[in-house]
């Protein structure tokens, strides 16, 4: 069995044509991966695209991809919150007849050569209590079963504890599943949970600032597993996504200048060793009175021809500081919590989004705080 989630196929990260063929390119090269292996189920944890109305070049990767996977495996999904259609419209996968979706609105189960697999496809807002009670559901249906698998596009409170980021608690999941094929946290999470592995597969490539920490410490990819032995044997496969570096300088005077283009210059060498694509950079330049043309001018020249683009910002001093920052000791917890309960917002949870928020605007990471703020009032993240 391969488990895989979080493709995005027609996710157009910065407007560029290079990061949307990316994404095809992953999935692709996890399919020729797939393709070498004795895979019978390929399970697709949710958000096999990134929007319920995909590009039509996203439409024919999937297409071509199922073509060669068909006489193999049989393709099953759940669908994540990106690939959830609106007012109950129809949903891209149902264009392509060898594909299962499991779960629309119910937890929902099949028999695959004597394996249970069921699943469930991403709810949210005022749903989440039927989630929970849907999910209560599987022990019951396994039952029967010597092996089961549980599918679904959720956050757990172990891995986004924060309240409002997450949707079921970690107590909540049910108990008998042989492995637990989770999506829509794009960082690799393997642990032994009840009687099976919980997995989350992660993403395919770097859709965000914030991947990439677990990119560095774990790569990118998806999971084989085998289920024929008492407990599963799970593999990880990498694959070869385009290269981001994230960088804080520090360019206090112009006397630092060098040191931190020094810096710069032995990362983008050290990057380029682990792959051809050129590589993505993130840079918080932390200044005070210099001249930021000046700075940027000498930036420019030192990554010129050396990288596909760049996330630049400067962060005065004087800047509020970011969540690292304020883990350090840094105490704008209280500042913040003073502030907000001016305006009767005192609750721990808008502290916390406020917090987020404030790392996410200073890195210039404006689509996920977008995308933050909607998912924490319930509302379509697209």
């Amino acid at each position: 069995m391969a488990h895989i989630s979080d493709t995005h196929l027609g996710y157009r990260q910065y407007n560029l044509d290079e990061r949307e063929s990316d994404f095809y390119e992953v999935f692709n090269e996890a399919i020729d991966a797939i393709l070498k292996e004795d895979v019978d189920i390929v399970i697709h944890s949710g958000d096999l695209f990134d929007s319920p109305l995909p590009p039509i070049k996203a439409l024919k990767t999937f297409r071509d991809a199922l073509k060669r996977i068909s006489d193999k495996a049989k393709f099953i999904s759940v669908l994540g919150d990106h690939d959830m259609p609106r007012r109950r419209g129809l949903y891209p996968h149902s264009l392509f007849d060898n594909v299962k979706v499991l779960g629309l609105g119910c937890l929902e189960h099949m028999d695959f050569n004597g394996l249970l697999i069921a699943g469930i496809s991403n709810l949210r807002g005022r749903s989440i209590e039927l989630l929970r009670e849907e999910i209560k559901k599987f022990d019951k249906i396994s039952s029967g079963y010597r092996k089961s698998i549980f599918i679904m596009h959720q956050a757990i409170d172990r891995y986004l504890p924060f309240e409002g980021a997450y949707e079921v608690r970690e107590d909540e999941l049910p108990r008998t599943a042989s492995y637990y094929a989770l999506g829509h946290i794009h960082s690799r999470i393997l642990t032994k949970f009840g009687k099976g592995i919980l997995a989350y597969a992660g993403s395919t490539e770097i859709n965000s600032r914030s991947d990439i920490p677990s990119w560095r410490k774990d790569g990118k990819g998806f999971f084989l597993v085998d289920l024929d032995g008492d407990e599963p044997k799970v593999q990880k496969v990498d694959l070869n996504v385009r290269p981001q570096i994230d960088l804080e300088l520090n360019v206090m005077d112009r006397g630092e200048l060098s040191n931190a283009l020094k810096v710069l210059n032995e990362n983008l060498t050290s990057i380029s060793k682990l792959s051809k694509k050129l590589p993505i950079i993130h840079l918080n330049i932390k200044c005070r009175d210099v001249e930021r043309q000046s700075i940027m001018n000498k930036i420019n020249d030192a990554i010129k021809g050396r990288i596909l683009t760049s996330r630049i910002s400067f962060v005065e001093e004087t800047s509020l500081p970011s969540i690292t920052a304020i883990k350090g000791g840094v105490d704008q917890r209280g500042l913040i919590g003073e502030i907000l309960k001016k305006y009767g917002l005192s609750d721990e949870k808008f502290i916390n989004l406020a917090l987020e928020l404030q790392d996410l605007l200073v890195n210039d990471e404006i689509d996920e705080a977008v995308n933050l703020v909607k998912k924490f009032f319930g509302v379509d993240a697209k």
